[in-house]
């Protein structure tokens, strides 16, 4: 089995005062993918407090969607910040996201279902600039071959 996709144990995060609260997550995306995203990861996980999804409609109005991402972001923090992950990097919810990007409010583009449930289950305790690594970590490393996790069949090769 490979690692664990977020660290743990003494110093693998910058820790957050006022445990009690976690930073928002907005699931952007074309069309349902951030439904489904967040169906699945409910699915796994339970219920997520302070989890949006603003899903980007077949020929919608990009300020219309900006203003309802900005909403969504305004929405899920509550004083942490929020992590906006968008389905696709140069589509127009990332695009979009751009316009929500502060300081306090980071946008990784990109989001799977192993990186949704790794950024949930550490944001109550990584601050956002950690959530941040955590959500490229993992989507660097779940891609897997089931066969190479096995040791079965030939080597995948070029």
């Amino acid at each position: 089995m490979g690692r664990p996709l977020f660290p743990s144990g003494p110093g693998a995060f910058t820790t957050r005062a006022g445990e009690s609260s976690v930073i928002g997550i907005v699931l952007a995306g074309h069309g349902g993918i951030a439904e489904g995203f967040r169906d699945a990861a409910e699915m796994i996980l339970g219920p997520q407090p302070q989890l949006a999804v603003v899903p980007l409609r077949p020929a919608e109005n990009l300020d219309e969607y900006r203003d309802r991402l900005a909403a969504a972001v305004a929405e899920v923090d509550a004083g942490d910040g929020a992590l906006v992950l968008a389905d696709l990097f140069g589509g127009s919810p990332c695009n979009t996201a751009a316009y929500v990007l502060t300081p306090r409010t980071e946008v990784v583009a990109g989001v799977s279902l192993p990186m949704l449930l790794e950024v949930l289950g550490a944001r109550q305790r990584a601050a956002l600039a950690d959530l941040v690594r955590i959500a490229l970590a993992a989507g660097q490393e779940a891609p897997v071959r089931l066969a190479d996790r096995l040791g079965t069949g030939a080597p995948a090769t070029p």
